[in-house]
């Protein structure tokens, strides 16, 4: 009978009260299952119960450094997070600008290419003017306007060269052999 007492008594403690010990392991699992903080309101439970035990002193130190290195790599991922985005927004910046300056260049080379079309305009309209004060009297008397329906003797010389190269074409086309006779099958 007696031993029947002890067993019901040792299997009762543990649902009557958790001993430290019971803390001390289901703080170590809930850091296992990286639960930091949980880990550590377990350890200060058992520790309410028993103030004195070593073990859970030593493990709520540690879990008390982890997560003071934990609260740091979290801080300096913060930190790399904003230098990135800092640096990001640099380069936004720098593409920005770049962006900027090339089509301020573009904008500026049209402006230079306008203004050197127009030169280039009024040289030409210039030139004629030119030419004609350098002719002579008699060249000025020979070319007189021509009539709706006249050409120039330049234009006339070009078109009958353009006619004498067509005919020798053609010439040429017409000359060439037949090299034998063909055969013809018949398809019937």
């Amino acid at each position: 009978m007696k031993w029947f007492f002890a067993l019901i008594i040792a299997v009762s403690l543990p649902v009557f009260g958790q001993t430290a010990n019971d803390y001390f392991h289901g703080s170590a699992q809930s850091y296992i299952d990286s639960k930091l903080d949980d880990a550590i309101a377990k350890v200060q439970r058992g520790l309410e119960i028993e103030p004195d035990n070593p073990k859970l002193q030593a493990l709520l130190t540690k879990l008390k450094e982890q997560k003071e290195q934990q609260q740091q790599q979290q801080q300096q991922q913060q930190n790399q997070q904003n230098q990135q985005d800092q640096n990001q927004d640099q380069q936004n910046q720098q593409n920005q600008d770049q962006q900027q300056k090339e089509q301020q260049d573009q904008q500026q080379n049209q402006e230079d290419q306008q203004q050197q079309d127009e030169e280039k305009e009024q040289e030409q309209q210039q030139k004629p003017e030119d030419m004609k004060e350098q002719q002579n009297p008699e060249d000025q008397q020979q070319q007189q306007p021509l009539q709706p329906n006249q050409i120039s003797k330049e234009d006339a010389e070009r078109i009958l060269q353009a006619l004498r190269a067509k005919e020798k074409e053609n010439q040429k086309l017409k000359k060439i052999p037949m090299i034998g006779k063909k055969k013809v099958e018949k398809d019937w």
